[in-house]
């Protein structure tokens, strides 16, 4: 068995803390060429001003989404319905030479017109700020609290609620960066807490859901070198731990090690990428689940065919923490390709393929999932906004304690006002 706290302190103490942010994970370790994404391009007068105070810039925002979903409930059998969405959000950014801190909170307000008991009221709320100790050291940390509710298509758990099942993320990472000449140190450590709400079943009766209440402990460091102006080597090693805060039949706490090395370069003018292999290891507290070991893997691939497309392809797998009793964790490998084509100055059309495989541990069962998304965003001017979107995903599901197959179909327009 692994004791994360002894790795995870190994690994910040021995490291000084170097880890990337999970959403930086994919991010060049260097930055190379004149490619620019058409999602990052600016976009001068179609950009929000914001409000200036002091030193900080203020930026408010309200999203109306009007939804159509034809399978709401993501069962066998479809039932549809309009959703209305309202979107409010506030975020403020400070505007200084050096550091740098941003505050911002956001609500989700669902309205049903034929299932009401579908309607729900979410919100979070984030700080996070950067530390420029020097120009080749920086440290960040980042606080986050989200009351949310999981989607009806995530379709895994044993009994379905009348309800959708709410729950509530609290969340802190703590980052580090250091640039000594050609090598890169970059470290994270996160720790985050679930808690879920119990819900109903159809019939009236309680679901319990206080099993699923968990922290996961994550701590990552990697170091990489500059070979070239176009090629970057790297080491990554991970570990994680999940304690669960009481269990519904066995003990589901487990604990895991990633390591991965790889390459991250620019492989032509108009083509850039990162492809790393290495090992994944999750062992569970309790012997009657038996551990994961597999060859890891991360593999990332940007494609410029003109200034104008942005062409993407991501593939991975991780371990993740299951909500059935029976079974406390799944491997989860996916694939996704998506593009963006700026069609004029003000207007994206972007478009997405994604696919994933996930292996249940504990009980005999496997979901695939596919599913694909286009969009479409037209600027108006600096303060309005319009979107259109379609989504399809299908869910197929296998073996004994295998779950309910669907496909489900969605098509929304939006309208954003921004400052």
């Amino acid at each position: 068995m692994i004791s994360l706290r002894v790795a995870g302190a190994g690994l910040v103490v021995g490291l000084l803390a170097l880890c990337p942010h999970p959403a930086a994970a994919q991010d060049a370790m260097f930055k190379r060429g004149e490619n620019v994404g058409v999602l990052e391009r600016p976009r001068p007068g179609y950009e929000a001003l914001g409000i200036r105070a002091g030193g900080f810039i203020v930026y408010p925002s309200l999203t109306l989404r009007a939804e159509y979903d034809d399978n709401l409930f993501a069962r066998p059998q479809a039932e549809s319905d309009t959703i209305i969405t309202t979107t409010p959000s506030l975020e403020v950014r400070s505007d200084w030479g050096r550091h740098a801190v941003t505050l911002s909170a956001d609500a989700n307000l669902k309205r049903h017109d034929r299932f009401k008991s579908e309607d729900t009221d979410t919100w979070s709320s984030v700080g996070q700020g950067r530390l420029d100790v020097s120009r080749d050291t920086t440290l960040g940390a980042r606080a986050s609290f989200a009351d949310r509710v999981e989607p009806r298509t995530v379709a895994n758990s044993a009994v379905e609620s009348a309800e959708p099942i709410q729950y509530q993320v609290q969340s802190a990472n703590l980052i580090a960066t250091h640039q000594l000449s050609r090598v890169k140190l970059v470290g994270r450590a996160e720790l985050a807490r679930y808690d879920y709400q119990d819900g109903r079943d159809l019939a009236g009766g309680v679901i319990d859901e206080d099993y699923r209440d968990h922290t996961e402990l994550d701590v990552r460091a990697k170091a990489a070198y500059a070979h070239s102006p176009s090629t970057a080597f790297f080491a990554e090693l991970g570990a994680q731990q999940m304690n669960y805060e009481r269990s519904a039949g066995p003990n589901r706490d487990s604990d895991g090690i990633t390591a991965l090395a790889g390459v991250d370069l620019e492989i032509t003018r108009l083509i850039t990428g990162e492809f790393s292999v290495g090992y994944l290891h999750q062992s569970f507290n309790d012997p009657a689940y038996e551990d994961i070991s597999n060859p890891h893997y991360r593999m990332r691939i940007d494609w410029y065919p003109t200034p104008l497309i942005t062409v993407g392809l991501t593939a991975t797998q991780r371990v993740s923490d299951s909500s059935l009793a029976e079974a406390p964790a799944f491997l989860a490998r996916t694939v996704e390709v998506k593009a963006d084509y700026e069609l004029l100055r003000n207007l994206i059309i972007s478009g997405q393929i994604h696919g994933a495989d996930e292996d249940y541990r504990g009980i005999d069962r496997r979901d695939r999932r596919y599913g694909a998304s286009l969009s479409a965003n037209y600027l108006v001017n600096r303060t309005v906004g319009v979107s259109m979107r379609y989504k399809f995903e299908t869910l197929n599901s296998s073996g004994v304690s295998r779950g309910r197959d669907f496909d489900d179909q969605s098509i929304s327009l939006a309208l954003v006002f921004q400052r």
